[in-house]
């Protein structure tokens, strides 16, 4: 991917303790996401910020049946895992040094990537996301696809686009995979990351700090 199609933020390529992809919602942009992101308040980071193409990641709502965000869909995760590439820096970043933070529909995507690529980053934060699929979908049910996956998944009881039966179902499909899965409901809040989330957001990413720097990518 080039440098060009990414927005970053936070340390320089190769100075990073971690790396984070911020996927942004339907209809918002990546900016939107750096400015997230430095909400945080957690230094050592390099943030890279990818944008949809045509400011959404796919057309559809996410409960669709599959083929209605086709080929989108697909090309949103083959995207991410560029990005994600990216982010390990030439292998100089471990899996378990790299998350994915998205809000809404990029949260969405989230949970997708980490279904079609374990093992490829090392923490999830989803910020009022869900599964993509119907209703019914037969999801898989290995109890070590995602082990070692920290995830922080955050829904509302009042959220217009994601209910909070469609987000607990979401966590216990994570768990069932073998995620740590983390999940907070929250009483009466509307279609946004709040103060309490990003708290939680604060407390994953220090965690995943490592207590000495990695190495540098030999030259």
């Amino acid at each position: 991917m080039s440098p060009g199609s990414l927005l970053e933020s936070g340390r320089p390529r190769g100075k990073a303790l971690l790396a984070g992809v911020l996927l942004h919602g339907r209809d918002r942009t990546r900016e939107d996401k750096v400015v997230l992101a430095s909400s945080f308040g957690v230094d050592g980071i390099r943030w890279l910020a990818p944008a949809a193409d045509t400011g959404s990641w796919y057309p559809g709502r996410f409960f669709e049946p599959r083929a209605v965000n086709e080929p989108f869909l697909s090309q949103a995760i083959e995207k991410c895992d560029r990005v994600v590439a990216e982010a390990s820096e030439d292998g100089r970043l471990r899996p378990e040094r790299i998350a994915i933070v998205g809000f809404s529909q990029g949260a969405c995507l989230a949970v997708e990537y980490a279904l079609q690529h374990p093992n490829r980053c090392g923490a999830l934060i989803v910020f009022t996301g869900a599964l993509i699929g119907p209703p019914g979908h037969a999801w898989p049910s290995s109890p070590k696809k995602l082990a070692g996956l920290r995830v922080l998944l955050t829904g509302s009881d009042v959220d217009e686009w994601i209910t909070e039966e469609q987000t607990r179902e979401t966590a216990r499909v994570l768990a069932d995979l073998g995620a740590d899965v983390r999940l907070r409901i929250y009483s009466g809040r509307p279609h946004i990351v709040g103060p309490a989330e990003l708290a939680e957001a604060r407390e994953m990413l220090t965690a995943l700090l490592p207590e000495s720097p990695p190495p540098a990518h030999p030259r």
